[in-house]
């Protein structure tokens, strides 16, 4: 390691331990420095894409963590986070020299090879879901993640382009939404603008000298701006508040505006200047906002007070818009110090400002941290496939979000667009497996209602009651997902081996077995045979149409005359329309008192049919079955009737009146016809063809009314031109 001598590594190295001697105990920064150089001996050789020595990177991780006085464990591990990953080091190695924890916290950071996956794609997903299990156990592996990819993204220029685009874009859909999660806003920042720079250079370029043009043009004005309200906070405050410039987030900027393509709004008059404001106290930060509302005129609807409400990530200020005399936007964020500390370093403040005293500033960023581990915890138990995991992670990275209250005035953050069953999730889990419906602000509103901020929401519930597949089409937030979509899974799962079971079974019938009668390794035999787990994927194979039961039974009983005997088929009893993996076929619409046949789909279940549904003569007689309803239960089911009406004033009224007076709902209603007479075609709610059968006698008794019947199906509306 002789260039270590004299390359700028070891003047970074050098720096590192002068700041890590600020903060830290000379055994801990002894422990740092041997971490750099097993670090150096296990990197050896090895450069960079710019050429540089490879330990120049963990040294830069390392030097960001250190920044934010981070303890010595994570410092050790930024050290070694690609150790395991790149040499032939292993986990045990770094475990006997630094401890488990730092060895933990390089496992968690380090990637899945992409030997074992098909595609970096997937390795990627699965190496996201590893970290994010590690980052439940310990979230300072997210931490290290964060100033691993803060360097990558700085030092992406000798990369090829597509490699700098994927990368920035991935930085900007993954990292930063994370570093947002942690509340670490100085970092957060950092990597959009790197990643802006990267993805797009040219348009990040013009728009940075095309803002920095505006700010010099109005310095004068701004600065008489910022003197102005500093002298007034100075009087009501007692010198205690301080008034300055802040950055503007350009590619937040570029994010909001590029959708519009009129000039106007990238002109400096409708963007807004920034300013903060830093008190001693949060009562300090309302009486500042009086000053700033007294001062300007507020801009209707842009007071926003996340003091009261924090954001879902612990953030806390009060936020207004004002318009000067000269017409300028100037944004202005009201915060305490210590509100303002933790907005900038998050979860890791507490190692940055160890003298501040946060109490409850610095305990409600670790709460809500604290929740959103749980939440991912959930995330992970209900999602074991890393691409629908990413996914739902991705549903919960969101940049805006909505304050919507309980009946109790407890507020829950959620991301914008979401509805009820979102916001009974967020409560619990069985709450959200058991609503029915919901109260936004005292009002009756259907499940898939968008909530709007500051809204109370009150959650209908019935223990009885089950998540409805139709909910994964407008919820929103990752937990409502995967907690439905596991559901569903285990609950069709229950259904296909009920069905599974209760073919296989009429099959032994036919031969006179029992299930009982099979030894167990017979059983456990043909599973292996078959590359099955156990009996119960057995069950699901065979009600998904992937296996015969009469193919296993032969295997099974080691005899051909599986049809031989002249034992009755039993039915296949029918239990209504409410389950998934029994779907009532709509070319024929079945229902209670109807002659049906049930049909084996592949992959998709049982589809019911009646007995002279055109449809059954191209399903193969093998994969039908015998089928009765089970009546036990009160259902309604869904029956198209047609007819004929004559073209006068007020028929629509006779016949409608019909329905309601006989209390069958109306799903679907389409008019065929000309001036002479019209076709109507309804879709109703019933629970039996007796039911049917007194309706279509009451319609074809109207005088106006003629050849009321039952069809198969509507028939497609028509389309008017």
């Amino acid at each position: 390691m002789e260039y270590l001598k004299t390359s700028k590594v070891s003047f970074r190295m050098v720096d590192l331990c002068r700041l890590t001697e600020r903060y830290l105990s000379e055994e801990e920064v002894k422990k740092v420095y041997e971490a750099f150089l097993y670090a150096a001996v296990a990197h050896e050789g090895v450069t960079r894409k710019s050429g540089e020595p490879y330990i120049s990177h963990p040294l830069e991780v390392a030097h960001t963590l250190a920044d934010l006085h981070l303890d010595v464990d994570t410092l050790c591990a930024a050290l070694l986070h690609d150790v395991i990953e790149d040499t032939d080091y292993t986990h045990n190695d770094i475990a006997n020299e630094f401890g488990d924890t730092v060895a933990d916290l390089v496992e968690g950071v380090t990637k899945l090879s992409y030997e074992n996956f098909s595609n970096k794609y997937d390795a990627g997903m699965a190496s996201f879901q590893k970290m994010m299990t590690a980052m439940v156990d310990d979230y300072r592996v997210v931490i290290i993640k964060l100033a691993d990819r803060l360097h990558n993204v700085k030092t992406l220029s000798s990369m090829r382009p597509v490699k700098q685009r994927r990368i920035a874009q991935e930085t900007l859909e993954i990292h930063v939404p994370l570093a947002r999660r942690m509340g670490m806003n100085t970092l957060r920042h950092s990597l959009q603008m790197f990643a802006f720079q990267s993805l797009h250079p040219w348009r990040s370029s013009i728009l940075s000298r095309w803002w920095q043009k505006c700010l010099d043009e109005q310095q004068d004005n701004h600065e008489k701006i910022m003197s102005k309200i500093q002298t007034s906070l100075n009087k009501e405050l007692d010198k205690n508040s301080t008034v300055f410039h802040w950055e503007k987030n350009l590619y937040r900027l570029y994010e909001d505006r590029k959708q519009h393509k009129n000039p106007i709004h990238f002109s400096r008059d409708a963007i807004s200047y920034d300013i903060r404001i830093l008190t001693q106290s949060s009562q300090q930060c309302y009486l500042a906002l009086g000053v700033i509302h007294n001062l300007f005129l507020p801009k209707i609807g842009s007071f926003k007070d996340f003091i009261s409400v924090p954001k879902v990530y612990g953030f806390q200020a009060l936020q207004t818009t004002v318009i000067t005399k000269n017409q300028n936007l100037i944004c202005i964020q009201i915060q305490s110090r210590e509100m303002f500390q933790v907005a900038q370093y998050g979860i890791a403040a507490q190692w940055r400002f160890p003298q501040l005293d946060y109490k409850n500033k610095f305990n409600l960023a670790q709460s809500r941290l604290s929740a959103w581990l749980e939440q991912v915890k959930e995330i992970q138990q209900y999602t074991g496939d890393p691409e629908a995991f990413l996914a739902d992670m991705k549903a919960d990275f969101f940049l805006r979000e909505v304050s919507v209250l309980t009946p109790k005035g407890e507020a829950k953050a959620l991301r914008i667009g979401a509805t009820p069953v979102d916001f009974a999730y967020a409560i619990h889990t069985d709450i959200g497996h058991h609503c029915t419906g919901a109260y936004i602000d005292g009002r009756r509103k259907p499940l898939n209602t968008q909530l709007h901020d500051g809204a109370t929401v009150k959650i209908i519930t019935n223990p009885n009651a089950i998540p409805h597949p139709s909910w994964q089409n407008f919820v929103v937030t990752g937990k409502a997902r995967s907690a439905i979509r596991s559901w569903l899974t285990s609950y069709e799962n229950s259904e296909y081996i009920e069905i599974g079971e209760r073919l296989f079974k009429n099959t032994l019938n036919n031969v006179e077995k029992k299930l009982e009668d099979i030894a167990p390794e017979i059983i456990d035999t043909l599973l292996e045979t078959l590359e099955i787990t156990n009996i119960q994927q057995l069950f699901i194979e065979i009600a998904k149409g992937n296996q015969c039961s009469k193919l296993i039974t032969h295997r099974l009983l080691e005899t051909d005359n599986i049809e031989s005997t002249n034992r009755t088929e039993q039915a296949f009893y029918i239990r209504g329309a409410k389950g998934l993996a029994v779907q009532l076929s709509t070319c024929c619409h079945p229902i209670p008192d109807d002659t049906i046949t049930a049909a084996i789909i592949d992959n998709r279940g049982l589809a019911v049919h009646r007995n002279d549904c055109s449809i059954l003569r191209h399903i193969h007689h093998k994969k039908q079955l015998t089928a009765a309803w089970d009546t036990s239960e009160t259902l309604s089911y869904l029956v198209p009737l047609a007819l004929r009406a004559q073209h006068q004033q007020g028929v629509l009224f006779e016949i409608t009146q019909q329905f309601q007076q006989a209390d069958i709902d109306i799903e679907d209603i389409n008019i065929f016809g000309d001036k002479g007479s019209k076709r109507i075609e309804v879709l109703i709610r019933v629970t039996h063809t007796k039911e049917l059968k007194k309706l279509v006698a009451k319609l074809n008794k109207l005088a106006h009314v003629s050849d009321a019947t039952r069809i198969p199906q509507l028939s497609s509306p028509q389309v008017i031109t």
